[in-house]
């Protein structure tokens, strides 16, 4: 599948990997649905190029997905790919016993993990493939994993929730197969993205580079590349795709 003239969503746009593959793609030609929950990053985002389409919406919220995915279809017809990129990193030991009040994992910091990063994941792509086999419309479902995915001390909630996305993506590649759909997973390393850096001290995420054969972290546009390769080659189905400069955990 071409990626000029195909109508694509992206979650989790208005910052990071989102944000780079909205602008990349629709540079390429592609007309892109924006989503994301922070109506600020969108409307910078639309700034940046007036073409792409915006929509205000929490992932983590199937009532919400379920308008805006209608919304979307009326406005487009037809959707050809859907990139599950919105998610959140959280850092937490199963158990810490230097935190008294607290010592073992917050239930909290675990549900709101696994609704945006996984749930989100099912409530988009259950909503959309439905609309897509009911008008015949071909596509491919791309699914942001992450190297946690294999399990990463002190990310169990993370971890959990991309080897679910991962689990799914090879789910969805069996299923949805006979219609015409294919879903695959991306699975980056350690980014330079702030969100990356965020979750991550400084001196952690010089050890990681340290590991990593290329000495040094990826970069949105890396990943951007990646996704587009997933979009473009129609027999790359149900398998994940590491971008991480050859670190595996």
């Amino acid at each position: 599948m071409k990626i000029s003239g195909a109508h694509i969503i992206v979650t989790g746009a208005g910052n990071g990997f989102g944000k780079e593959m909205s602008l990349q793609f629709a540079a390429l030609g592609a007309t892109i649905a924006a989503i994301d929950m922070n109506a600020d990053a969108l409307e910078k985002l639309k700034k940046e190029n007036p073409a792409i389409e915006t929509w205000v919406c929490n992932v983590a919220d199937n009532a919400q997905v379920e308008k805006t995915i209608e919304n979307i279809f009326t406005k487009f017809g037809s959707i050809e790919a859907l990139i599950n990129n919105a998610g959140i990193m959280k850092n937490a030991p199963l158990i810490n016993l230097l935190n008294k009040n607290e010592s073992k994992h917050s239930i909290e910091l675990w549900d709101n993990v696994i609704a945006v990063n996984q749930s989100s994941v099912f409530y988009m792509t259950r909503s959309l493939v439905h609309h897509m086999i009911n008008k015949r419309n071909k596509g491919v479902i791309v699914n942001i994993s992450s190297i946690s995915a294999g399990g990463n001390m002190g990310q169990t909630a993370y971890s959990a929730s991309k080897a679910a996305v991962e689990a799914m993506t090879k789910v969805w590649a069996k299923e949805l197969g006979r219609f015409g759909i294919r879903s695959v997973a991306i699975a980056p390393g350690f980014m330079n993205t702030t969100g990356g850096a965020d979750a991550i001290e400084e001196k952690m995420l010089e050890q990681w580079i340290e590991k990593t054969p290329l000495r040094r972290t990826g970069t949105a546009d890396e990943v951007a590349k990646t996704v587009l390769y997933a979009i473009e080659n129609d027999f790359v189905n149900g398998v994940v795709l590491p971008i991480n400069g050859g670190l595996t955990l």
